[in-house]
């Protein structure tokens, strides 16, 4: 094979100069801002019941505290994209059964800001811890979808002590890489990594993550499953921070390395631990669920036959049942 040297020594520099741009970028250092400004007519500062803004270090966020102030405490951690609206018949459905519900949107969704830095799992986890501390609870339930999954098993095996039960749903953390969708790999690329973040590339990443987003819904379209997707889409298009905290989470949330953090959690015995899984869902695949088993052998693993990775959304009758059930 020849090499054309110039053109290798070209783009090389062409490359380097890029970079070199986009990392003094100063957007790059800044605090993007939340939906604040901007809300969906689908997503609103009341969507939930009792929406307070907390002012953090990192930025802004808003999180939401309902249902009976002396019930059992339950977190709701949300996925990657949508933010805490795919909790709508969950949230409600528990608050009914006299829980205390906290949800809260994660940075970079929702009326979160985006603060720059790492997405990793101290980011995520210092947020629940920092959202715990204000509320002045010790201790709690929590369930987590996906991504949220991942962050909830984070968070239970360096802090066990502040939680109880815990429900994972289709939970990140145990794929494998080659698992991502093609513009996850192409996004843990240094270069790719500082491109797509930019302004000129925004409707290329739009487009990608909408897809991506599309491609989770196996179920029928409903009223339900419409909305959510506008509220997706809105963020998508109107969130300043939201493809920091996105692709950001790609680059730095371990999706496919948190193999310790379940060993930690199966450890811990005591600790009632429920798992719903789509057999179909091919985002977080259904087969994760046997290395989950064998990191967590008492775990209740609940299989939905034809389910794919929205199971909250397209099955959340029986969803809400189950875990209602769980949290009794």
């Amino acid at each position: 094979m020849t090499v054309n040297v110039r053109s290798l020594t070209k783009w090389s520099l062409l490359g380097l100069l890029l970079a070199l741009l986009l990392r003094n970028d100063p957007l790059a250092k800044k605090t993007l801002l939340s939906l604040r400004e901007n809300p969906s007519e689908y997503y609103t500062l009341d969507f939930f019941p009792n929406g307070t803004d907390l002012q953090l270090p990192m930025g802004t966020m808003r999180y939401w505290n309902f249902g009976d102030p002396n019930g059992k405490r339950v977190v709701l951690i949300h996925g990657i994209s949508t933010g805490s609206a795919s909790y709508e018949k969950l949230a409600r459905s528990l608050a009914d059964q006299g829980h205390n519900v906290l949800l809260f949107d994660l940075w970079g969704r929702g009326f979160a800001d985006a603060p720059p830095g790492y997405y990793d799992e101290s980011l995520y986890n210092t947020q629940i811890t920092l959202v715990l501390q204000t509320l002045g609870w010790e201790s709690t339930d929590i369930v987590g979808v996906s991504l949220g999954g991942g962050i909830a098993t984070s968070f239970t095996a360096l802090y066990p002590e502040k939680v109880n039960k815990l429900v994972l749903i289709a939970p990140a953390g145990l794929m494998q890489s080659s698992d991502l969708p093609l513009m996850g790999k192409l996004v843990k690329l240094p270069l790719i990594s500082n491109i797509i973040l930019h302004p000129f590339v925004k409707p290329l990443a739009t487009l990608g993550v909408t897809r991506f987003a599309s491609s989770i819904r196996l179920a029928e379209k409903t009223d339900l499953t419409e909305r959510l997707s506008k509220i997706a889409l809105h963020q998508f298009t109107h969130h300043p921070g939201f493809y920091r905290a996105f692709f950001g989470t790609v680059m730095d949330f371990p999706l496919h390395g948190l193999h310790e953090r379940y060993q930690k959690v199966g450890q811990e015995q005591d600790r009632q631990v429920l798992v719903l899984w789509g057999d179909k869902d091919t985002t977080v695949p259904y087969r994760c669920h046997s290395l989950l088993s064998t990191y967590i052998p008492h775990a209740i693993v609940k299989r939905y036959e034809g389910g794919g990775h929205d199971i909250l959304i397209s099955n959340w009758e029986r969803v809400n049942r189950e875990i209602g059930e769980f949290l009794a």
